[in-house]
């Protein structure tokens, strides 16, 4: 990346308000919204917007996997439970003054398609966006495409 991309803060290139979902939502209304969004996660929040995990499509599909007996678990009854019961807790998160090249460095080292910003408030985490490496990406072929080729 350039330089003046790499430096940009993250609020530059952030989803601000980004969609969230409330741990008390059932895994049979975050199917609902995984079909209707083409989101890989979904930041999970309380009722302060306090940022509590993430859960992904890949938590979703880990419910599906047989058990030591090979059983398959009963899909009525996992469209029952609630998000906390398969998000991740201890999230990396990144705030709205960290610079992109972190940022980028972090979804490198992780894999992490996404990571969600958040703002200290009373040192509680409060959703405030998220970006993503599309949202990377985006602003980095913008400032591509601006630049003069130099060869």
């Amino acid at each position: 990346m350039s330089e003046s991309v790499s430096t940009l803060p993250v609020r530059e290139v952030m989803t601000k308000e980004p969609m969230a979902v409330h741990r008390d939502m059932t895994i049979g209304e975050l199917v609902i919204l995984f079909d209707h969004h083409d989101y890989n996660g979904f930041p999970v929040v309380d009722e302060e917007g306090v940022l509590a995990g993430i859960v992904t499509k890949l938590d979703l599909l880990n419910l599906l996997r047989p058990d030591a007996t090979f059983e398959v678990p009963d899909l009525a009854s996992i469209s029952d439970l609630p998000v906390n019961r398969i998000m991740r807790h201890g999230i990396i998160t990144v705030e709205p003054d960290d610079v992109i090249a972190i940022v980028a460095d972090l979804m490198v080292e992780t894999r992490l398609r996404s990571i969600p910003v958040v703002q200290r408030h009373s040192g509680k985490p409060v959703l405030v966006g998220i970006v993503s490496r599309n949202d990377l990406l985006r602003r980095f072929l913008t400032e591509a495409r601006a630049e003069p080729h130099q060869r």
